[in-house]
């Protein structure tokens, strides 16, 4: 971490410029293929959803990420036909959520699927409803993925791999943390660009959380900085605008400024409630997704006592209810429960949906049954993850 030091002096001396620009840092209302170079592009997905990279070659796309939702992901598809007439060859995944992996059965088979170890081991461990939802995501897939599992056309690494398609050349790193849940870097050397996984935020405050299960802050920095030593042109985050250096050096201040934010309070021996409903960052103002700030204060008190993730217990709950506000093209859904009550669920790429097509078909007034995830110790501060739901007809 020798160059994070080195850096301190410079970035912290930045970090108004960061927040100045933040409300100009929001992505649009519709998704954007932006070129980047010779055959490389990003898919900039829209208002901070995920983005995509679009390697063009004489012998196929790396395809990396497959946004954020099936209407997105049929929407990378046609863009993608828009500048170049050869098929996804590979897809890269730099991270293992829906927002990012959910869009694989669209492109795989016959596209190999490229990952970490770490991310093979958890889709061969797939539950029986994730694996439905996989074969059926796109229904204009289904039949060629009935007999399919989606670990069939994958292959992964432990530590780095170089691909050589069409006279590109395609680097992926894997920065080793224990709590690196298997992100990977993707360095295009002679273009000077970089997708940068999970490490890079531009107008958008980190998806951090007590589980760890988006890493740790600690990770993000060494991921970082091992993308800063490349030195790259223009970054490609998981969720935001296209970065420059500058911008990915940014990040590293962010996230040395919010530890020291929670450190002083731990020493000041604060309680986590109260770490939690004071930690701000203020500094970015305009920065989207601060309804991260209790799992960002909450992931770094952990880490700074060294207390490991929360282990989170889940229980499974059945409920009916009706529809009542939608957010996101139906990925949060609030709902009012048969019984009374009101429900706040979270519809994933794992979600199994019966009765519509895909999320973006729910409607306000609809009545379902859904099968839930409920942690025991664990605040869903996004709603429950939905295993099951079924729309009424």
């Amino acid at each position: 971490m020798t160059r994070i030091r080195l850096l301190l002096p410079i970035v912290l001396a930045a970090w108004l410029l960061a927040g100045a620009g933040g409300a100009q840092a929001m992505t649009g209302d519709k998704a954007e293929l932006q070129k980047l170079a010779d055959g490389v592009y990003a898919y900039v997905g829209k208002r901070n959803d995920a983005n995509a990279m679009v390697i063009v070659t004489s012998q196929g796309v790396v395809l990396v990420n497959t946004a954020n939702s099936q209407p997105d992901t049929r929407d990378l598809a046609k863009q993608i036909r828009s500048v170049t007439d050869q098929p996804v060859r590979y897809v890269v995944i730099t991270q293992n959520h829906g927002d990012h992996i959910g869009g694989t059965p669209l492109f795989s088979p016959p596209a190999t699927m490229i990952v970490h170890d770490k991310v093979a081991r958890d889709i061969a461990a797939m539950k029986p409803y994730q694996v439905k939802s996989w074969q059926k995501r796109f229904p204009e897939r289904a039949e060629a993925l009935q007999d399919v599992q989606p670990i069939d056309t994958m292959v992964s690494f432990s530590d780095r791999m170089t691909l050589h398609v069409g006279g590109k050349r395609i680097e992926l790193i894997y920065v080793d943390d224990p709590d690196n849940i298997g992100d990977v870097l993707v360095w295009i050397p002679e273009a000077g660009v970089l997708h940068d996984a999970f490490g890079g935020y531009k107008g958008r405050h980190p998806d951090l959380r007590p589980d760890y299960s988006h890493g740790t802050s600690w990770g993000m920095l060494k991921e970082i900085e091992a993308g800063l030593q490349l030195k790259p042109r223009l970054v490609v985050p998981n969720h935001g605008p296209v970065m420059s250096y500058g911008d990915l050096a940014n990040m590293v201040d962010y996230l040395l400024l919010a530890r020291q934010k929670v450190r002083t309070m731990i020493e000041q021996k604060k309680p986590l409630a109260e770490v939690v409903k004071t930690f701000k960052m203020d500094e970015y103002a305009g920065w989207d997704r601060t309804s991260h700030y209790d799992w960002i204060a909450e992931t770094i008190w952990r880490e700074l006592q060294g207390m490991g993730p929360v282990v989170v217990k889940i229980s499974e709950k059945q409920d009916k209810g009706t529809i009542a506000k939608l957010a996101e093209e139906g990925r949060y859904i609030t709902a009012t429960k048969d019984g009374g009550g009101e429900l706040r669920l979270r519809i994933s790429s794992d979600s199994n949906i019966e009765g519509i097509s895909d999320r973006s078909a729910f409607k306000v007034g609809q009545k379902f049954t859904a099968l839930y995830q409920v942690p025991e110790n664990f605040n869903p501060a996004l709603g429950y993850d939905v295993e099951e739901i079924t729309v009424a007809p």
